[in-house]
């Protein structure tokens, strides 16, 4: 399956996610935009810009087996926008930010 196919997959367990946690999910309608999906909690007010990336590990070397570290997208917006991360069974996982 090619990367493109592995990364929609994963943007829509992403949604499911949230959805499963009561949030409201509006998703990007851009391929090259910086964020993937915003999230509302409509008892909070709370809204969070989100992308998503997809886990690969290596696959050789000294270091098979290890997670491949993934960049953003724009480094510009790292405050406003939350990573969340899928792994190749499907779990879920939220990022966090260094404050600085």
């Amino acid at each position: 399956m090619n990367s493109n196919k592995i990364g929609a997959i994963s943007e829509q367990r992403v949604i499911c996610y949230f959805l499963e946690k009561g949030l409201d999910v509006f998703y990007s309608c851009q391929d090259t935009g910086p964020v993937d999906l915003i999230t509302f909690n409509t008892t909070t007010g709370e809204v969070k810009c989100w992308e998503v990336k997809t886990e690969n590990y290596r696959l050789s070397g000294p270091k098979k087996g290890n997670p491949i570290s993934r960049r953003r997208r724009n480094k510009n917006f790292t405050k406003i926008i939350d990573m969340i991360y899928v792994n190749k069974k499907g779990k879920i996982r939220e990022g966090w930010r260094r404050e600085k």
